[in-house]
């Protein structure tokens, strides 16, 4: 069986190599026109590195789209850079085809760089004892160079590289790798707008990381420096340390190994890639080559055979550290597990255990032992209806969310006293972490409570709602898919129509000769490489009525049209299982700083909202037995009526008890109306306030949201404070009260330390809309949490009733059609007495047979 254990890894920079191959290689286009130069030169730098290096597993990890947490950091990151241009841009999701066609895992993470992943994986690799190859054309990599990492960087074109390794870095730098971010923020980063310290250039810098360890210590002797040479550094002492902190990569992403973990080959799909491209010769050379003709074997963890310590002796027990390392995927194909128990006496067993031939003394332990554990939920996974119940589970993992929501892992790398692998260490540092982490949570009042109540118990309701999974309708999807596809070429045949001559509307080039050469319309900007066709100026085009506006109208057709295929249909297909059509999403209760679920693999709680192709893909998305339905039923305002509990605002109170609409209500207080002379545009107004001045909304950010004047928006935000004054005190209170504290809690006692908290420093009011907002959004977090748990006790004995979604207020649960009625009825009667405020909650039911009807 092949291990992770001495295997090698390559990981891929997506990004940074495309982009080096767009500026290295000529402009090549496919048959169509699309152009293929980033496409063709990452590929050929990929394979060669394969070629050389044999990796057992290869990851391409590329940029996502959006800000990161740089850009919090410091605004003005990467301001000033060029447009990135059109051509390369159409590259990149056809590039991402092409590696998946090639069971190559692609990567990508939110609110991260690429770096940063690969930094993260190459830190967690080396506490398995894997091999890790990085290849990129970043620098900014090599700061993570250790034993066992190898990182090769194309030097010339695409086909000259250099590779370091932590000597070859020392002798040729001069300093160790660790010391490369310090050397990079004296020098900044003009591409980046990373500042660094004006003055210092590359020698200036290499001498005195050299001569002294670091930024710190470098200050610690400027008196040793030159008059001029300390000027400088004195000058720009607070931009040194803010450029380091930017060009230092994380290290502690929460990865998994199926992230990276190579899938089947698709060569039909590969194939017709590489002819719709031009890519010949690539396919040419993989057929030679015969390397995907046949799946790869996947490569699996480490997992040996052996078995240490006696497990009838340590069974005798009532409490045991428990550390479990499943070998598979989440949730639905763990098969073995490497599982290590640890007696607080320091006697151990430490062996393999198969998922479904597990030792029988084990199982009937775990009906009545007292668990340590790192990753219940995992636990649960892996022996499923055998697992202990929650109330005599304790979870580390959960236990250091709860003191440090926002921190980026809680896995053993944040816990434990060092960095440690075997599973014996692991499962015996639980002993100390469960009595350091209980002290801590004990300081705080009623968060022990929260974890023993809320957070342990939910996470076998959301296992079930995992593995029971939702049902795709591949006919339905397969359907949507062809019309997508019909439209856009409908699109494509009537701008060809009107502009006179077909073009390849995935290349940027041909679409701005169509609108400004051939159809003559005015360019709006200009880029390195020709006019700019990005949204912004499609839509300043369509604002500008001409005659032609058509074409740039249906040009943003083709692109949303486009995505909906790739970004949506594409992956839920993908997701759903080959042989059951079930999509198993995983949610996660430990990623968000105020409570709320989070949903991966897919995201089932980002599906687009709006529109006719919206509604199609819903559609797609049913029950996971025929027959049955869907039941939803959301919370109404449930924000606001946290906000009226929280702030005992009479008015609130009031309207809400009366079960008045709030908008109209505050509009009538607002305008100083009676609510039946209320109009939809005043209502529109005061929903925008309601929920804006919950987020720290100020009067130029409503003035943007209604499309008034600032003075205005000042006027309005007065009078709803006037009109509801404890709201104001609350929100000043609120705010003071956490800084007092240094955290921000909610009702039920979930705390959120300030300091944490990853904010823009430039931004002086964002602690402060986070200690106003965090009590309110994490108060409806807990309730939407102890909704789920009542709604699984309720309905544990019954088989036919499954919670499968959770989209932040609302909860979807799958019955049969003809119990409908009383699903309804209870589900409602569960998330309105989940908890008491001093305001009603409300929910508002609905049922149907997709999720386009609930």
């Amino acid at each position: 069986m092949n291990t992770l254990k001495d295997k090698t890894v390559l990981l891929v920079d997506g990004h940074a190599l495309a982009f080096r191959a767009f500026y290295a290689l000529p402009e090549l286009t496919a048959p169509d026109g699309t152009p293929t130069n980033a496409i063709l030169g990452f590929i050929n730098m990929m394979f060669k590195t394969i070629d050389d290096c044999h990796p057992d597993m290869t990851a391409v990890v590329f940029d996502a789209p959006g800000a990161t947490f740089r850009h919090e950091i410091y605004p003005e990151y990467k301001m000033g850079r060029r447009p990135t241009p059109e051509e390369y841009k159409v590259q990149v999701p056809l590039l991402q085809q092409v590696v998946r066609a090639m069971g190559i895992k692609v990567v990508v993470k939110e609110g991260v760089e690429a770096d940063d992943v690969i930094a993260s994986a190459v830190c967690g690799a080396a506490r398995l004892g894997v091999k890790v190859i990085a290849l990129t054309s970043d620098k900014d990599i090599l700061q993570v160079l250790q034993p066992g990492v190898r990182i090769i960087r194309p030097i010339k074109g695409v086909s000259t590289f250099t590779e370091y390794n932590e000597a070859s870095f020392e002798e040729e730098w001069g300093f160790p790798p660790t010391v490369m971010p310090d050397y990079l923020a004296l020098l900044g980063d003009a591409v980046d707008n990373i500042p660094g310290v004006p003055g210092v250039g590359e020698k200036t810098a290499k001498k005195l990381l050299s001569q002294y360890v670091s930024l710190e210590d470098i200050y610690d002797h400027l008196d040793e420096l030159k008059p001029g040479l300390q000027k400088k550094f004195i000058e720009a002492k607070e931009t040194a340390f803010k450029s380091r902190e930017l060009i230092r990569l994380k290290c502690d992403l929460p990865l998994t190994v199926e992230e990276f973990t190579q899938t089947e080959v698709n060569f039909e799909s590969f194939e017709e890639l590489c002819r719709r491209l031009g890519l010949h010769k690539i396919l040419e050379r993989v057929r030679k080559s015969g390397e995907y003709e046949t799946t790869k074997e996947e490569v699996q963890l480490e997992i040996g055979e052996a078995v240490e310590g006696n497990l009838a002796e340590i069974l005798h027990e009532k409490e045991l550290a428990f550390y479990c390392l499943p070998e598979g995927f989440y949730p639905m194909k763990l098969e073995k597990a490497r599982i290590a128990l640890r007696a607080q006496s320091g006697s151990y067993w430490h062996g393999v255990v198969n998922a479904h031939a597990a030792p029988a003394s084990l199982l009937e332990w775990l009906k009545t032992g007292n668990v340590i554990t790192s990753d219940y939920k995992m636990m649960q996974g892996f022996f499923k209806e055998d697992a202990p119940l929650s109330d005599r589970v304790w979870d580390a993992q959960i236990a250091h969310y709860l003191l440090h929501p926002d921190a980026k892992s809680h896995g053993p790398e944040s816990w434990a006293a060092e960095s440690i692998a075997d599973p014996v260490e692991i499962a015996g540092q639980l002993w100390r972490v469960k009595n350091d982490l209980s002290s801590n949570i004990a300081q705080y009042q009623g968060l022990d409570k929260l974890m023993r109540d809320v957070e342990i118990p939910l996470i076998p309701v959301l296992w079930r709602m995992e593995t029971w999974g939702i049902g795709l309708n591949r006919e339905s999807f397969n359907g949507l898919d062809s019309d997508l596809e019909i439209r856009i070429v409908e699109i494509e045949d009537t701008i060809a129509e009107k502009g006179g001559e077909r073009i390849n509307l995935n290349s940027p080039k041909q679409v701005a000769w169509l609108l400004f050469e051939k159809l003559n319309m005015p360019p709006i900007k200009e880029t390195k490489t020709g006019y700019s066709t990005d949204v912004t100026v499609l839509e300043e085009l369509v604002k500008m009525g001409l005659p032609e506006k058509e074409v740039p109208e249906l040009i943003l057709e083709h692109r949303e049209l486009s995505k909906m295929r790739s970004g949506f249909v594409h992956p839920l297909v993908s997701a759903a299982d080959e042989n059951t059509d079930l999509i198993h999403g995983t949610f996660e209760s430990t990623s968000t700083g105020t409570g709320r679920l989070s949903s991966r693999d897919p995201n089932l709680q980002n599906l687009p909202a709006f529109g006719q192709w919206s509604t199609r893909l819903k559609e797609g998305l049913v029950p996971h037995k025929d027959g049955n339905i869907f039941v939803a039923a959301d919370y109404s305002q449930v924000e606001l009526r946290v906000l009226a509990h929280l702030c005992d605002e009479k008015r609130l109170k009031e309207a809400f008890e009366a079960r008045r609409d709030i908008h109209t209500e505050t509009a009538s207080w607002i305008f100083n109306v009676n609510p039946q002379m209320v109009t939809p545009e005043l209502r529109r107004f005061a929903k925008v306030v309601n929920f804006g001045l919950l987020y720290g909304m100020s009067s130029f950010g409503l003035a943007s949201r209604l499309g008034i004047g600032q003075q205005e928006a000042g006027d309005i935000i007065n009078r709803y404070f006037r009109a509801l004054p404890k709201v104001r005190d609350y929100i000043e209170k609120s705010y003071q009260d956490a800084r007092k504290r240094g955290y921000a809690v909610t009702d039920f006692g979930r705390i959120r330390p300030l300091d944490e908290v990853s904010v823009n420093p430039r931004d002086r009011g964002a602690l402060k809309r986070i200690a106003v907002n965090t009590p309110i959004q994490g108060t409806a977090a807990d309730i939407a949490r102890m909704a789920m748990i009542k709604f699984y006790k309720h309905f544990e004995k019954r088989q036919n009733v499954h919670l499968v979604l959770q989209i932040h207020d609302s909860l979807v649960c799958e019955c049969a059609a003809e119990e409908k009625e009383a699903v309804v009825k209870d589900l409602t009667d569960i998330m309105e007495s989940a908890a008491t405020l001093s305001v009603p909650l409300k929910v508002e039911a609905t049922w149907g047979h997709s999720l386009a009807e609930v």
